[in-house]
């Protein structure tokens, strides 16, 4: 008996047209599920919502300020939250580093709280499966300014969690040699700039329980 796989799109940083001015009534065909790790406008995802049949998850990145009195409608925001989504648990902490006065950015302290408050659901959930994120992880193809360096809290949820996946973006693959894909110890880190389409194996457990925020 062969797994079950769900197709899930993620996106980042600029908007694509194809899923926006360009949209067909077929874009979408074949996708399951669709992730937004930050630094688009809630109209661009606000657009993805309505055509396409499926949930839309988000956090916010460090352009984001919009998203203060205009989230985008008909999506579900990750952060700081656990969604359960067939089976599978996504975690989400958006923003970057904190380089200067306003919202959804934190210094490695402020993201270490936010992961503390967490505490309790990841023991309640024993964990999580994939990692949603605006930055990168400290030290792994972060940049060298304060904007784009990666926050160490997420090097600790992947030692201690092993998450199978980790998605970001807040690094644009043209800002130089960055890579799509890489790995931290056992967890797949992805890249999703702009969009990048993937197949992921569901688990055997759970896919009979509510898509819901725990």
């Amino acid at each position: 008996m062969s797994k079950k796989t769900a197709r899930i799109l993620l996106l980042a940083d600029e908007v694509k047209p194809a899923y926006y001015q360009y949209w067909k009534q077929d874009t979408f065909d074949g996708i399951d599920l669709v992730i937004s790790c930050g630094d688009l406008p809630a109209r661009y995802l606000e657009f993805i919502a309505t055509m396409f049949e499926g949930d839309v998850l988000y956090i916010a990145g460090n352009h984001d300020t919009e998203y203060l009195d205009n989230p985008p409608l008909g999506c579900f925001c990750l952060d700081d939250a656990i969604y359960r989504w067939n089976g599978l648990l996504f975690l989400g902490l958006g923003g970057s580093m904190r380089y200067k006065d306003g919202p959804f950015q934190y210094t490695q302290r402020e993201m270490n709280k936010r992961v503390f408050k967490l505490w309790f659901k990841l023991k309640k959930t024993h964990g999580f499966d994939i990692l949603v994120a605006h930055a990168p992880a400290y030290g792994h193809h972060d940049g060298k300014d304060l904007c784009h360096t990666g926050f160490e809290a997420f090097n600790k949820l992947i030692h201690d969690y092993h998450p199978k996946y980790f998605f970001h973006g807040h690094v644009h693959l043209a800002y130089g040699n960055y890579p799509r894909i890489y790995t931290i110890e056992q967890t797949t880190v992805i890249n999703g700039y702009e969009s990048y389409l993937l197949t992921i194996d569901l688990p055997e457990k759970g896919q009979d329980l509510p898509d819901r925020m725990l």
